[in-house]
């Protein structure tokens, strides 16, 4: 691999490269003065055919501290190693100029823990907060991780180390690897737990599982929440209450970013929609949440994992799909399928027993469960559905009927099938969707009454509100009917059932859905351009769509042009498409005989 100094006229080069990442939401912008001004202190690696394929900047903060920053691939060399080759470089170079300490803020934990660096907390830098981060649009939530090396140390820390710490790294680390069985599992004890991780949400049920897992299992429970948007009023003192509960320790992770980039996408660039309606909201989040869960439990110790689904729904199945697929020697445990705790009543009864802290509000009607993508509604009237929702069931969308009398036009730009762009800014794929939610909130759009069919087997009902996701659907269909041709879009049609059937059925980590995956990344290569929108009392109406990569062109559709398309042409394509209809009906015929699609001899009906 050829890496090198970064030269005056790689910068064009260099600037194309971040800002493809800095779409994405990988990466803070970067100037082209900027980089000219810092231009010693950037490596670039080059590929066969000259192209900069790889970049990266070392900035001073002083004699003894450095950020790796700016640290960019191209997609066409992805997993060849350029990345770890030209971090390695910019590792030596930091050795031999003396700096002591290096570190990075990123997303890309596992990636930097390869080549030596280990987690660490945000607040040793203050350097880093003020002169960049003040200016990040997403600073207040940031998800970004600290990871350090030091050069004159061994690049592992020492076991005095603080335990969340190395459980934090040892978490991203597993993350890394798809959390394979044969790597540092301990083994578990026949009938025995010893530590369970439980995804925890804070309601009323998970908080009774806490001392219920205790109580049954006598073991140390660790609770796990993810924040993939559900909104701050769910995750409020939630460290505290499990705490209160009996947990032994409390994992909080926002996965927005992740949520949305790795997952919400991918299903968008799919077009998958089970049952021509519901856009998985709840079906995308469990393999996310279940994933880390996994990580968790093997970074702690714990010889088992468990959750808060119910033993009829579907959740249960996604769950567990997920513990199999990353670590198939974990123990189960599904408290629902269990206890005997049958009503909010009982709950509410074991809780008062066990000093268990509950919420106290007012039980809803509806079941409900929220995030990024969507807000699912159960239960409640909606048991019969002969009923029409009420319209206070509603908690996020505005009624058609009260939205604004005046439409509102959004423009969407994609790059190769992922949103980057809403009305011309750029946004993260997390606030991308938050944005658009508003915006589709606003005016009622997004709203379906769904009769579904359940994995286990039962028909359930449910309305659903996914404002952003809908708009989003939209969009990247509209842009698809320019880019792909038509044998190509059709077999991508028949492969979204099929992936949607996946997506609900909790199958997201499996070998079908990633060769899946593969095929439908290929067809968004030429999947970039943009989409307008016009957003109007619950409708969402394109009315624009242009890509550098259409397949429309006006002088082959038009009727004028005979030296692009010959009228004449059509008589060939014409016998030759229907001769087996031609000869069917000719061997019909042949003796004096009919077509049995022969008209009737109308001449012989009589007249009045």
């Amino acid at each position: 691999m050829n890496i090198r100094s970064a030269r005056e006229s790689d910068i064009p080069d260099i600037l194309r490269l971040v800002s493809d990442h800095v779409r994405r939401g990988d990466l803070l912008p970067r100037t082209a003065l900027s980089i000219r001004e810092t231009l010693d202190n950037w490596l670039v690696g080059k590929d066969k055919d000259g192209d900069i394929v790889a970049c990266v900047s070392l900035l001073y903060y002083t004699p003894t501290l450095a950020e790796v920053r700016s640290l960019a691939v191209s997609d066409k060399v992805k997993g060849q190693g350029w990345g770890r080759t030209i971090v390695k470089t910019l590792i030596t170079q930091a050795r031999q100029n003396g700096v002591p300490t290096l570190f990075a803020l990123t997303r890309a934990v596992p990636f930097f823990q390869k080549v030596g660096f280990a987690i660490t907390s945000k607040e040793r830098f203050p350097g880093k907060v003020w002169r960049d981060c003040q200016f990040c649009p997403i600073q207040a939530h940031c998800d970004e991780t600290a990871v350090v090396l030091h050069l004159n140390e061994p690049t592992i820390e020492l076991p005095m180390m603080p335990d969340k710490k190395q459980s934090l790294r040892m978490m991203h680390h597993i993350l890394s690897t798809h959390s394979q069985s044969e790597k540092g599992v301990i083994p578990m004890s026949k009938g025995k737990v010893n530590k369970v991780v439980l995804a925890y949400s804070g309601g009323l049920d998970t908080s009774v599982i806490v001392p219920w897992l205790k109580e049954n299992y006598d073991c140390e429970v660790i609770c796990f929440c993810a924040n993939i948007g559900q909104g701050d009023v769910e995750l409020e003192g939630l460290k505290q209450k499990a705490l209160a509960s009996g947990a032994s320790k409390v994992y909080i992770e926002d996965l927005r970013h992740e949520f949305a980039k790795d997952f919400l996408f991918p299903m968008l660039q799919s077009g998958a929609i089970y049952e021509h309606e519901y856009l998985m909201g709840t079906s995308i989040a469990r393999p996310l949440i279940a994933k880390w869960q996994v990580a968790i439990a093997e970074a702690e110790g714990a010889d088992a994992v468990a959750h808060g689904a119910t033993g009829k729904g579907n959740d249960q199945v996604r769950f567990e799909l997920t513990f199999k697929a990353l670590n198939p020697t974990l123990k189960v445990i599904a408290p629902w399928r269990e206890w005997d705790i049958r009503s909010r009543e009982d709950a509410l009864e074991y809780a008062a027993k066990h000093n268990v802290p509950v919420p106290h509000t007012v039980k809803s009607i509806y079941s409900r469960d929220a995030n990024l993508w969507h807000l699912s509604h159960e239960g409640g009237i909606l048991e019969d559905p002969a009923n029409e929702p009420e319209e206070e069931m509603y908690q996020w969308t505005a009624s058609p009927e009260n939205a604004p009398d005046e439409a509102e036009v959004v423009k969407i730009d994609f790059e190769q099938g992922v949103p980057v762009a809403v009305n011309d800014a750029q946004l993260p794929p997390a606030k991308l969707v938050a944005v658009l939610n508003d915006l589709g909130a606003k005016h009622g759009v997004g709203r379906i009454d769904l009769v579904e069919n359940r994995l286990v087997g039962m028909k359930s009902h449910g309305v659903y509100e996914t404002p952003g996701g809908t708009i989003l659907y939209k969009a990247h269909q509209s842009l698809e009917s320019l880019t792909l041709d038509r044998d190509t879009s059709h077999f991508k049609e028949q492969l979204a059932v099929r992936y949607a059937e996946l997506v609900y059925n909790g199958k997201w980590f499996t070998s079908l859905r990633e060769a899946m995956q593969a095929f439908i990344d290929k067809t968004q290569e030429t999947a970039t351009g943009w989409v307008k929108l016009k957003l109007y009392k619950g409708n969402v109406m394109v009315i624009g769509r242009e890509s550098a990569e259409s397949l429309y062109r006006e002088d082959f559709a038009t009727f004028g042009q005979e030296d692009v398309y010959d009228q004449s042409d059509a008589v060939g394509f014409i016998t030759l498409f229907g001769l087996q209809m031609k000869v069917k009906a000719m061997h019909e015929v042949s003796g004096g005989g009919k077509t049995r699609y022969a008209a009737p001899d109308y001449s012989k009906f009589k007249r009045d």
